[in-house]
């Protein structure tokens, strides 16, 4: 009895209790010597941050050697599945390579900070298995609260709390939206459990004559824009460009990354296990329309900017109409071609602030703010190899072949294409053809600005070894990327809708 309750109920959530007890044992360590003459705030953060850092690497190891089932468990509450499985490995492995990029920032002394980040990719790892309207709402307040205090962590910073403040409030609407949608859902159908709403509307034929049809639709148009916001898509992304700007490059570069993976993998969920014929229907238009206004404002936005981060932001609302793009197509087999898109374009982001993460070690002349781009025109001259990896890196979110991104965006339009989304694939073809622009003029900035308008003052320090190690190997994956690796694995995450 006590074996079948233990790979029942505490099996699949296993590292989850590991990394809590971890939560608890910081808290602890942090409570009692941060103020200790003997172990003051920066010793109690670093040595926090070799625990957390140490307990994701058990957790991983310990995901390592589990295997992967397909049940329900706490009621149906929670699910264990391929999808989910082969989620958390990308989870750890970009939470491991984004801590290992960011030492501790000197700026953020708190030894919370990172105990918050524990919590978040506990959170993120719990979301990824939600199987119920009342988990999942659960784990994404618990996902949000921990994201609006990262976003303030610093509160020397007007920037920081301005941006804290602004998501805290957009967010709370955005929460209070998707409750009120799953309370229509369940006021009309009596039903919480995704595989149970997926056998209620599978042959469904909307007719909104009918007030029930009315309600549903309102209901899931409510649900799809409260996850749409958390993920930053247009017309929803308002909140994207100011969090991103005012909030540490640290947290950016978390945020830029990490919840992609658990939000889309939420979306797929929605689209493909719960809504059945009702989505293909009619909502699936609400995603088309969605899809092209990120593509469109995405591109349109990045023009239009001077600071580095805003352009972050406004690239990955750009990037997030490929994902889209998939969503509309709502056929199981092109769900494979999302997850390769998903996988590439976190290495992508990966490499690309591994590179940022060396801007700690600039000493800027006070001319310059590295808040700019024009903070970047010294860096073919200072350092050529650093040169060369961001401009690898600009062309691979351009799509230029034969790096590891124009591969991705080619299996995004065949799978559209196949599937006679012709207007759709032109125009984020044409849009993206645009945004080629915008990153090849910060690759002119670098090689082909006069040596007079460059700011050949700033001094650097050597990096670290573990950041040379992180930004040469995610270099090499976009040289070099495995795709046989690569499919293999994305045909073993989406085994469950596949089958």
């Amino acid at each position: 009895m006590s074996l079948n309750f233990f790979y029942i109920n505490l099996y699949p959530v296993l590292i989850e209790l590991f990394l809590g007890l971890i939560v608890c044992f910081c808290l602890i360590f942090g409570a009692s010597y941060s103020n200790s003459n003997f172990f003051h705030f920066p010793l109690a953060a670093k040595c926090i941050r070799f625990f957390v850092l140490q307990g994701l690497f058990l957790s991983f190891i310990l995901l390592l050697n589990s295997v992967p089932f397909y049940f329900s468990f706490w009621n149906k509450l929670l699910l264990c599945d391929s999808f989910a499985f082969y989620g958390k490995f990308l989870i750890f492995f970009f939470s491991i390579s984004w801590m290992l990029i960011w030492q501790t920032n000197l700026k953020i002394l708190n030894f919370e900070f990172w105990i918050l980040i524990l919590l978040s990719i506990i959170a993120l790892n719990l979301l990824i298995q939600a199987n119920d309207l009342l988990s999942i709402y659960l784990f994404i307040e618990f996902l949000s609260l921990t994201f609006y205090i990262l976003t303030s962590i610093n509160r020397n910073s007007e920037f920081s709390t301005e941006s804290g403040l602004k998501y805290f409030i957009l967010g709370a609407f955005a929460s209070s939206l998707l409750l009120f949608g799953f309370t229509l859902i369940y006021n009309f159908t009596g039903l919480t459990n995704l595989p149970d709403l997926l056998i209620f509307f599978t042959g469904y034929s909307p007719n909104y004559f009918l007030t029930l049809d009315k309600g549903l639709f309102l209901a899931i148009i409510c649900v799809l824009t409260a996850i749409l916001f958390k993920l930053g898509a247009a017309p929803f992304h308002l909140w994207v460009p100011d969090v991103y700007e005012g909030a540490p490059t640290i947290i950016t570069s978390f945020f830029a990354i990490l919840p992609k993976i658990t939000i889309l993998i939420l979306l797929i969920r929605f689209v493909f296990n719960s809504f059945g014929d009702f989505m293909y229907y009619e909502i699936y238009l609400y995603l088309i329309m969605s899809t092209f206004l990120s593509s469109l404002i995405g591109t349109a936005g990045a023009f239009l900017q001077s600071k580095w981060k805003r352009f972050v932001a406004f690239s990955s609302i750009s990037h997030l109409s490929f994902f889209l793009l998939n969503l509309c197509v709502l056929n199981t087999t092109n769900l494979v071609n999302l997850v390769i898109y998903l996988i590439i374009y976190l290495i992508m982001s990966s490499q690309f602030f591994s590179f940022f993460s060396f801007f700690k070690k600039f000493q800027f002349p006070k001319i310059i703010s590295p808040r700019f781009f024009n903070s970047l025109t010294f860096l073919n001259i200072t350092n050529p190899l650093l040169a060369i990896c961001f401009t690898l890196s600009l062309f691979s979110f351009a799509g230029i072949p034969p790096l590891a991104g124009f591969f991705s965006k080619f299996f995004v339009f065949y799978s559209a294409i196949s599937s006679q989304f012709f207007f759709l694939s032109i125009s984020l073809l044409g849009l993206n053809c645009i945004s080629c622009f915008y990153y090849i003029n910060l690759i002119k900035k670098n090689y082909f600005n006069d040596l007079s308008t460059s700011y050949l003052s700033v001094m650097y320090a050597p990096a670290q070894n573990t950041n040379l190690w992180i930004l040469s190997s995610f270099s090499f994956l976009i040289l070099f990327l495995d795709f046989d690796f690569v499919l293999l694995f994305s045909n073993l995450m989406c085994s469950t809708f596949l089958n």
